[in-house]
């Protein structure tokens, strides 16, 4: 287990100390890498030539290392997840985005991973699986909802601009796959009941559940 990076660089006259640190920085902070976004790509190399090492430093910090290379990303997966500084529309939207990439992948509609959806599309979904409005000013809450889907590396805002307008859209990225499992949409759906109030969680119940 590697308690500085010196020994490694060493052995590889390619990369620094500094090369180490900043990729194992930039994974922590970003919690997603992946190869096909050129601000990441150096790191999402690094760390996949270097799986065995970065995995075993990402452990001391109580995180796993998930690296897909079908769809050429790696991720941070923490072992405890802390879910209480997270919003009740955050946790529904991240639920709903992950039942749109299942949608999307089940029916063959990815494009090198990634579902694209238009915001018509997530606005119905969101109203549907949780009864809820979901924010549609791009410019305002949406973006800061999807400023933090960004964060996680599971979603991103994207604007097209024509001659004669500007449109927008969403792109669920893959790393979904890794953040969002089985036991992390347990504790999502947990986190949400818990901050619903009394009356919307009994009709909640009777809606049916995101899955």
């Amino acid at each position: 287990m590697p308690a500085n990076w010196k020994r490694i660089a060493e052995q590889n006259e390619l990369y620094t100390v500094r090369d180490f640190q900043k990729a194992a920085h930039r994974l922590m902070m970003e919690q997603v890498l992946y190869q096909a976004n050129p601000r990441q790509r150096a790191d999402y190399d690094l760390i996949t030539a270097y799986e065995g090492a970065f995995a075993e430093a990402f452990d001391l910090f109580g995180c796993k290392l998930d690296l897909n290379t079908h769809e050429r990303y790696v991720a941070a997966i923490p072992t405890i997840t802390e879910t209480s500084k997270i919003t009740l529309t955050q946790t529904l939207l991240a639920l709903v985005l992950r039942k749109l990439y299942d949608h999307h992948m089940n029916r063959g509609m990815l494009k090198m991973g990634v579902a694209g959806v238009s915001l018509p599309e997530l606005e119905t979904a969101f109203q549907e699986s949780t009864g809820r409005d979901l924010p549609m000013k791009p410019q305002s809450e949406l973006t800061d909802l999807l400023g933090a889907m960004k964060r996680w590396g599971i979603a991103r805002l994207v604007k097209m601009e024509n001659i004669d307008e500007v449109s927008w859209f969403v792109e669920i990225l893959p790393g979904i796959q890794s953040i969002i499992k089985e036991q992390s949409l347990a504790m999502l759906k947990a986190h949400a009941e818990s901050l619903y109030e009394p009356d919307e969680v009994a009709a909640q119940k009777q809606e049916e559940p995101i899955s």
